[in-house]
């Protein structure tokens, strides 16, 4: 399953979380959303640089071992280029570099910000779930905070591959 909770409300998440923990065959799971994938896994499979990495393990033992909190603390943690290598490739401009960098610094900023804004609404969900349900306005922010994430997201996935470029 290719990121099956992208566009699921929170209800629907936990119906289909519980369906697959129930399933007693084998999933492959590619998905960023943590908590979705808290209780599912048992293994986790890190493809990078053209190799596979197994954790055996779940979710939290992968970002335990890789010393991360997040997804994206572990691909900001990667080089984008290594220093010692000179290369013959053509000198990038500097300031369109920079101005890059700020944008990617920007969007680092927002998504950290989504990604408390939706824990807040899932927790609330979680705590309160009937007095949240009647707010016919709540699902409506929390789904636009979720496609607002994963709009940033492919945003940070461009200017990223741009800045490796």
């Amino acid at each position: 399953m290719d990121e099956p909770t992208n566009h699921l409300d929170i209800k629907s998440k936990n119906v289909l979380k519980q369906a697959l923990q129930q399933f007693e065959g084998t999933l492959l799971l590619v998905s960023h959303d943590r908590d979705f994938l808290q209780g599912l896994t048992h293994k986790v499979y890190e493809f990078k640089d053209a190799k596979i990495r197994e954790y055996l393990g779940d979710i939290q033992f992968y970002l335990d071992q890789r010393a991360a909190q997040d997804f994206r603390a572990i691909e900001r943690k990667e080089p984008v280029a290594s220093s010692k290598v000179k290369s013959s490739a053509p000198v990038r401009d500097e300031k369109k570099d920079k101005t890059m960098r700020n944008k990617l610094s920007q969007v680092e900023a927002r998504i950290q910000e989504l990604e408390k804004t939706i824990a807040a609404q899932d927790k609330l969900l979680a705590e309160q779930y009937e007095k949240t349900a009647q707010d016919p306005a709540f699902f409506d922010r929390y789904q636009a905070a979720k496609q607002e994430l994963n709009n940033v997201m492919a945003e940070w996935e461009i200017l990223t591959e741009a800045l490796e470029a």
